[in-house]
């Protein structure tokens, strides 16, 4: 395993007056000078004046901002560990997964104010920290203060975040990432992602609770890179962004929705990518116009396939490989990763056959929080639920799922959770949901509904009946009733047969 270091206090000392991180919105930013010390106070301040120990989890609700990363290395310096939170989530949803997860302090932004007031009230949170507002505490404690050094007794396997994910019990879980963990996915994106490349830069517009979000800016940072972080997604706004040779953005990593609404903007026409070394894609598989409408700034796709337990990076794509993007890869799989392909007994299956993907490697999760490790693992290989063939060149092509869940605008949708608040609706006697192709959005939930004596339903009783239940994400955005659900021979629903009837996907 890889030891555990500290990249703050490593690149301030090899290259100082480098920018380490920028805020696009209001281009606050920091060197890797000036991030030191402010990294080494925070650490502090969470230990000395707030009070925490090593192992306690810090739940952070913000938009993107440069802080966020400045919280996570002191929290990785002092022993915490950085728990980011999806504010697409109701304020209910929040404070479940943070009494979950046993929260000590809750820290958030000026613009989430008010839903993590009433968070830290229904979790019982006592400790707060916030920023944005004239005089923060955070940008206090920041600034005054010891400066704490990285510890020696930090190792590789001590976890550095909790990232929450869906899987096939429906429920929301939180997966660790360590130093470990972390070191190995920079490593991983050396080779197709050329994260470890002088001068490179990336723009993060997309939420930093999800791992995609840290898929570049982390290994980027690990090698002394810049990160530039916009608050929330603009599409217009990113394509500016990258057509600025003066911001000099190289790196992007976006959901295929992001990049199609960056297309569709008026800046688009008249945009030069020529600066743009990389353009990650993962989350979904990209329509072969919208590869054609890109290849045509000279942008070639490097897609990903992975998860939030897999650091996230499985497989990745040579984006020069344009026959095997147009034939719907993933690509190889990453240097330090290990891939079987499984039948249902356990068993690989031969070359070119559709199996399991079950992967094991130093960047996998060691366990999800509060699960038994063998309800997701044989021995050391990690099962993804996904399913995959392989052909002889080694490229892989997702062509199922197993576990029951589909993407909306990027976010893992779990079929479960939405049926198990749908059957609490009083005109519902039986649900089935799954995904089904959207325009936009690229998958959107399709209730199937069988009525209760009497009942009588409509999408907008469904939509009314989820807010403040669901996030808006995750509300079904179609709806058909029947006589009722089939259903296979030992009387589980027939999800495949309900894709089939109504057009269900089976994208990656």
């Amino acid at each position: 395993m890889f030891p555990a270091l500290d990249w703050v206090s490593h690149h301030a000392l090899t290259k100082p007056r480098a920018v380490a991180l920028r805020n696009y919105d209001d281009s606050l930013s920091r060197t890797w000078a000036e991030l030191e010390p402010r990294v080494g106070r925070l650490a502090s301040g969470l230990l000395k004046e707030w009070g925490l120990r090593r192992g306690d989890r810090v739940a952070l609700l913000s938009n993107g901002d440069l802080r966020f990363f400045e919280l996570q290395f002191a929290c990785m310096r002092a022993g915490l560990i950085i728990m980011p939170l999806n504010f697409r989530l109701t304020p209910h949803e929040l404070a479940g997964l943070c009494r979950e997860m046993n929260a000590a302090m809750l820290v958030n932004d000026a613009a989430w104010q008010r839903q993590a007031d009433e968070v830290a009230t229904l979790a019982n949170i006592e400790r707060r920290l916030s920023w944005g507002a004239p005089d923060s505490a955070f940008d206090r404690m920041a600034e005054e203060g010891d400066v704490m050094v990285f510890p020696d007794d930090i190792g590789s396997a001590h976890p550095t975040h909790i990232l929450f994910t869906s899987g096939t019990t429906g429920k929301t879980k939180g997966a660790y990432s360590t130093h470990g963990t972390l070191i190995a996915q920079a490593l991983n994106q050396v080779q197709f992602a050329g994260v470890a490349e002088a001068g490179a830069h990336v723009f993060v517009p997309i939420p930093l609770f999800h791992a995609g979000g840290l898929t570049l800016a982390n290994p980027i940072l690990y090698f002394g890179g810049q990160v530039t972080i916009a608050a929330r997604f603009d599409p217009a706004a990113t394509a500016r962004v990258l057509g600025s040779r003066t911001v000099g953005i190289t790196h992007l990593a976006l959901v295929p929705l992001m990049y199609r609404m960056i297309a569709d903007t008026a800046e688009f026409a008249d945009l030069d990518l020529s600066g743009l070394r990389v353009a990650l894609v993962a989350g979904g598989r990209l329509p072969p116009e919208l590869l054609e409408t890109y290849a045509r700034k000279g942008i070639n796709f490097t897609s990903q396939y992975g998860g939030t337990e897999t650091g996230p990076t499985i497989t990745a794509l040579d984006p020069a490989r344009v026959d095997k993007a147009l034939a719907g890869s993933c690509g190889q799989k990453a240097k330090h990763v290990e891939i079987r392909l499984m039948d249902t007994d356990g068993k690989d299956v031969p070359e070119g056959q559709p199996g399991e993907i079950w992967v094991r490697g130093p960047a996998i999760t060691p366990s999800y929080i509060g699960r038994p490790r063998d309800m997701d693992f044989t021995g050391d290989w990690f099962r993804t639920g996904d399913v995959a063939r392989r052909d002889a060149e080694g490229f892989y092509y997702i062509v199922d799922r197993v576990k029951d869940m589909y993407k909306s605008g990027g976010e893992n949708v779990s079929s479960v959770e939405v049926e198990e608040i749908l059957i609490r609706h009083p005109s519902i006697a039986e649900v089935a949901v799954i995904g089904t192709a959207h325009e936009k959005w690229g998958e959107v939930g399709l209730a199937v509904v069988v009525l209760a004596a009497g009942g009588s339903l409509t999408l907008g009783d469904i939509e009314e009946f989820c807010d403040g239940r669901l996030a808006r994400f995750k509300q079904p955005k179609a709806l058909k009733i029947v006589e009722a659900l089939p259903r296979n021979v030992t009387g589980k629903i027939a999800k495949a047969q309900l894709r089939d009837m109504f057009g269900g996907t089976r994208s990656a």
